[in-house]
């Protein structure tokens, strides 16, 4: 029967030992939130897919429902051409441009609803603005709906305090959006399925990163944390230890 010695520690240094500590929690801290953060993804893409697989709600049903996002719509109303909206600075398959957003006039709903119809490329300058096609007349549209695209505010949601439509806009703000349309917008917004007439090119997309990529940063932060363990234990192990 071998009898293992146990590894002592002699702390050389205490200030660079509680910084070893304090990097070793952070590394370990990170990590779990990486693994919260690839299950709240699991969480998600299960909702998307079962919620998707559901027959289109139709108006009556936004109207009632309390837990909207992911499944699809079918609304009959008008587009309001005269207030879009291009969501600067937006990237699709490499090109840089503006997501088009488009209030339109549901039947049977009482405010109007944020169409997302996709993405243009912006040109050859900002200053001039993308031509948007108008969708006239009383329409049937399939979309996807979800909550407003998440911002951090930096600045202002506009260039200008004064409004010209198209509206070029840094972020979206309900709020601040409803106050310029006078009137309130639906707290959901809808995304045109790819192939709805009045749609760019446009996708369904949910999440920007799987959740395997932040089960990889996980691994990383915590093999970190497993170095860092295994250099403060060989530089402060007691070599005198019989």
């Amino acid at each position: 029967m071998h009898y293992i010695m146990p590894i002592r520690i002699k702390i050389k240094n205490w200030k660079l030992a509680l910084l070893a500590f304090v990097f070793f929690c952070l590394f370990c801290s990170l990590g779990t939130w990486q693994l919260s953060r690839a299950n709240q993804k699991k969480i998600l893409l299960k909702s998307f897919h079962e919620r998707t697989l559901h027959a289109p709600f139709l108006a009556a049903h936004l109207n009632t429902a309390q837990d909207l996002r992911f499944y699809r719509t079918q609304l009959t109303g008008s587009f309001d051409n005269a207030h879009s909206i291009l969501l600067d600075n937006k990237i699709f398959h490499g090109k840089v441009g503006y997501e088009v957003f488009t209030p339109f006039k549901a039947d049977g709903i009482a405010t109007p609803i944020l169409i997302d119809r996709g993405f243009v490329p912006m040109g050859t300058n900002r200053k001039t603005l993308p031509p948007l096609t108008r969708i006239h007349g009383h329409v049937t549209l399939t979309g996807l709906i979800n909550q407003p695209p998440a911002y951090v505010a930096l600045g202002s949601m506009m260039e200008s305090t004064t409004p010209v439509w198209p509206l070029r806009i840094e972020y979206i703000n309900m709020d601040t959006l409803s106050t310029l349309l006078n009137q309130p917008l639906f707290p959901y917004i809808v995304t045109l399925a790819p192939t709805d007439a009045a749609a760019y090119a446009i996708e369904w997309q949910i999440v920007t990163m799987g959740p395997e990529k932040h089960q990889g940063y996980a691994v990383q932060w915590f093999a970190l944390a497993l170095t860092l363990l295994i250099l403060f234990v060989a530089l402060n192990r007691d070599r005198g230890q019989t």
